[in-house]
């Protein structure tokens, strides 16, 4: 299920994987990350393993807009390591591309804070 464009969206380009849309997270975002986290780990006490994956495919899944041909998460081979290196470098990526935006969104806010107080 891929999510719905939008004017915030970013592309994001993994070397050997290719190019993705994601869209900029907010709340409810987060929110539906934690609730297909939840899904995922069934109830279960998760081990680091699984806490780490679930987290990556929980972010992938709610924040992709579009991916490169031939990418589905669902579809996968879990017995072929090569896919948690997928896995792993383009939930890195995405992570990153985000941390560049907060450092705009904290200078700003902060000023405006100060100005009002």
């Amino acid at each position: 299920m891929a999510r719905r464009g939008s004017s915030t969206d970013f592309d994001v380009t993994v070397e050997g994987v290719g190019v993705f849309t994601f869209g900029r997270r907010k709340m409810a975002d987060e929110i539906a990350i934690q609730v297909e986290y939840a899904r995922m780990i069934d109830g279960v006490q998760p081990t680091d393993w699984l806490a780490l994956v679930a987290g990556w495919i929980a972010s992938l899944k709610v924040l992709t807009v579009r991916a490169p041909a031939g990418w589905d998460i669902e579809e996968m081979d879990p017995l072929d390591d090569e896919t948690y290196g997928r896995l792993m470098r383009v939930h890195a990526a995405l992570v990153e591309q985000e941390r560049s935006f907060r450092g705009k969104h904290a200078a700003g806010g902060e000023g405006a804070g100060a100005r009002a107080g």
